[in-house]
């Protein structure tokens, strides 16, 4: 009998601790709000790109080829991961090219239902006092989704039209930081 009840707790063990190592794994303070990629100057919106990542649930070295692009050439670039922490305060975590993104301190991280919180657009992280240039941010930024979606037979255009809204939120968030220190 003893010896049953002990293979019967070995088993359960043996099922159930991944399941809650992973779970906690999974279960970090933060709930990422959207992902930036580049320098203040030239950045994009990577949140997409920064889900499927994170669905692999291991760590991985960020850089140009993670993303897929280069948004300021010659220049070393930064992921920025805004998110909410568990009493509504916002936090950006930084991370510069060529270090290692692991995930552990964001909930939901492996299971990417995160990403489509309210974040200002700012680089820096503000941008409340400028609701108009936030608004046209945002709006770039769904068009950026929805194109990124797209399938890519458009005879390039597809391709050239994000290339503009890539320059356009550059334009936008480059006004806001001049009206920022001005």
């Amino acid at each position: 009998m003893s010896r049953i009840r002990l293979s019967l707790v070995f088993s359960f063990v043996a099922f159930l601790l991944p399941a809650m190592l992973m779970a906690q794994r999974d279960e970090g303070q933060y709930v990422i709000l959207s992902a930036q990629y580049g320098t203040a100057e030239h950045h994009v919106d990577v949140t997409d790109r920064l889900r499927e990542l994170a669905r692999a649930d291991r760590p991985f070295r960020m850089g140009n080829s993670t993303f897929g692009i280069d948004p300021d050439h010659g220049r070393i670039k930064a992921l920025r991961i805004y998110a909410r922490g568990p009493r509504g305060e916002e936090r950006m975590f930084e991370y510069r090219e060529g270090s290692t993104v692991d995930g552990r301190e964001f909930r939901g991280w492996r299971r990417g239902d995160w990403g489509r919180g309210a974040w200002s657009g700012n680089w820096g992280g503000g941008g409340a006092d400028q609701p108009e240039m936030t608004a046209a941010l945002d709006n770039l930024r769904q068009a950026q989704e929805h194109l990124n979606g797209a399938a890519a037979n458009k005879g390039g255009h597809r391709e050239r039209a994000m290339q503009l809204i890539n320059q356009a939120m550059s334009e936008v968030q480059q006004g806001m930081d001049y009206a920022d220190r001005h």
